[in-house]
């Protein structure tokens, strides 16, 4: 009696199989060895047990999943940002495993939704810990290893290899900081340049510090396939502030112009409905702002076929941008406390009832027990980590499968792991308010190649503060839709291509509205609905 595997997306990345492994991605050893395909599986060879892949799991550097058939065993992990998910549900004869809910699904027929987890998804996007919105079909969390046993009876282990939580932290001063964040991310570039195999990279170049790092880094670095692009309504402040560097870098810029033209008809499109069950999965909110753009890029053929797309995600959130916003601080803090800070700051799109609010915030703190692997953490790493296994693997990670999704590789530079456990132990001080980072681009490569501007839209400390401020307050203030739509500035051309999601249910006569301050929460109850029309 085997496991009943069924990997169905190939789109960017393929899956490759090989004496009962099969390995997704690429990775780096600690020796500097790269790994994809042929070799990656040849890594995993006669692995033998849970402990001997563990070991083998944690000494890898890339984006990946893995599962391996051993004897009566099969194991099964995704990478420490769940780039490439898997879920699982038990069959009549043995553990189902696949990279699609839908798969799945066609096998035990489940339609129902979970009523808490769709709950969670309206207030946050995804679903948290190892359920889905389907009762019965689990994800593979984020740093997770899963072992399926089939004898004597079907059962299954886990254990989570990766954490972001730390109780060691380091301040040598901010001169050897800076020299060894240098360190740092000349190893991470050239890990970059490595994997991308002479390839062009594209960029999505936004006006802030994070993709800008990497279009600097790579010129500096000499490598030549590059192309920018930014997107959204015409001369929104992303776009200005995207062309500005790439003029002064002389780099190939595309500006993907939103118009109602190029959104029309979306939503009854064939490939747009593709897009939706590979890229929501029945776990995450779909990512629809920069779908346009990549479809325009590979529509109009503006890029290579075999381009590979890289995001500034997510150094901002490594070098310290949540401590400040969400009332971070170096002190004591109870797991209680934890939870209900992490309800108050990602569970706010669609307001859940009072009921489920209790239950949601209990759902958190046995999440916040499950990750712990050590005794003794700094109590504002606890929450970096559930943020990072959370939302960002979940919502943040999960969007760049809109560039796999029309046929392209993607990598994420700033979740390379070295990058990522420097940040980890750095002393909260130099994370607060991003100091070393922002001192480290700001004065050092950015000043270099003259991209400092007077008009930046970072967020200083003091606003920071403020927004932290408003969200307390509104906590205590009453609820209220807003039929309108947010009130705020729209770059993104979000007003448009959420309206006519809202027209899309008219026809059914079901009304939605936008709540609180976000046109994520129009996106995610249309998805939901949806889910129970189909």
């Amino acid at each position: 009696m085997n496991p009943d595997i069924r990997l169905v997306y190939n789109n960017g990345f393929r899956w490759y199989s090989e004496n009962g492994c099969y390995v997704k991605g690429f990775a780096f050893t600690d020796d500097g060895q790269y790994l994809k395909e042929r070799e990656f599986a040849g890594y995993f060879r006669d692995t033998g047990d849970f402990a001997e892949f563990h070991e083998k799991i944690s000494s890898i550097n890339g984006l990946f999943s893995v599962i391996i058939e051993q004897n009566q065993i099969t194991l099964a992990a995704v990478d420490p940002i769940r780039t490439f998910p898997l879920f699982y549900a038990s069959g009549t004869e043995g553990p189902v495993i696949s990279d699609s809910v839908d798969a799945i699904r066609d096998i035990n027929g489940n339609h129902e939704l979970h009523s808490l987890a769709s709950a969670e998804f309206l207030a946050s996007g995804f679903v948290s810990g190892p359920d889905t919105l389907i009762p019965g079909i689990s994800q593979v969390q984020a740093g997770e290893i899963i072992e399926f046993s089939l004898t004597p009876r079907q059962s299954r282990e886990s254990h989570f290899y990766s954490s972001y939580r730390t109780r060691n932290t380091f301040n040598p001063g901010e001169a050897e900081l800076r020299d060894h964040l240098e360190s740092v991310t000349d190893n991470l570039f050239i890990r970059l340049i490595r994997s991308l195999e002479n390839r062009t990279i594209v960029i999505p170049l936004s006006g802030g510090y994070d993709s800008r790092f990497i279009v600097a880094k790579m010129k500096q670095m000499g490598y030549e396939k590059l192309i920018c692009y930014s997107y959204g309504r015409k001369g929104n402040r992303d776009m200005v502030i995207s062309g500005r560097v790439a003029a002064e870098l002389e780099l190939e810029w595309i500006p993907v112009v939103y118009t109602p033209e190029l959104i029309a008809g979306f939503v009854d499109d064939p490939l747009f409905l593709e897009y939706l069950k590979y890229s929501s999965n029945h776990t995450s909110m779909f990512f629809l702002q920069e779908y346009f753009a990549v479809k325009y890029l590979k529509d109009y053929q503006l890029i290579p076929d075999d381009a590979i797309f890289a995001p500034g995600h997510s150094a901002d959130f490594f070098a310290g941008s949540q401590l400040i916003k969400h009332g971070l601080h170096p002190g004591y803090e109870s797991l209680k406390a934890t939870a209900e800070r992490l309800y108050n700051v990602k569970y706010s799109i669609c307001p859940p009832s009072a009921k489920d609010k209790a239950l949601l915030k209990d759902r958190i703190l046995n999440s916040l027990q499950e990750k712990s692997t050590f005794e003794g953490a700094h109590p504002y790493s606890i929450h970096e980590d559930w943020d990072l296994k959370e939302k960002l693997a979940k919502f943040i990670v999960n969007s760049n499968n809109v560039y796999s999704f029309f046929g392209y590789e993607y990598r994420l530079p700033f979740y390379d792991k070295e990058f990522h456990d420097f940040f980890r132990d750095l002393a909260f001080e130099m994370k607060s308010d991003k100091q070393l980072y922002d001192s480290f681009l700001v004065e050092g490569i950015f000043s270099d190649l003259g991209l400092n501007y007077p008009d930046e839209i970072q967020p200083s400390a003091g606003v920071q503060r403020m927004v932290n401020l408003k969200r307390k307050i509104k906590k205590v203030l009453p609820f209220q839709s807003i039929p309108g739509g947010p009130p705020r500035q729209d770059p993104i051309f979000y007003r448009e291509i959420t309206q006519i999601l809202r027209e899309d249910l008219a026809k059914n006569g079901i009304r939605i509205n936008v709540q609180g301050k976000t046109y994520n929460s129009l996106i995610i109850q249309w998805y939901l609905e949806f889910l129970k029309i189909k």
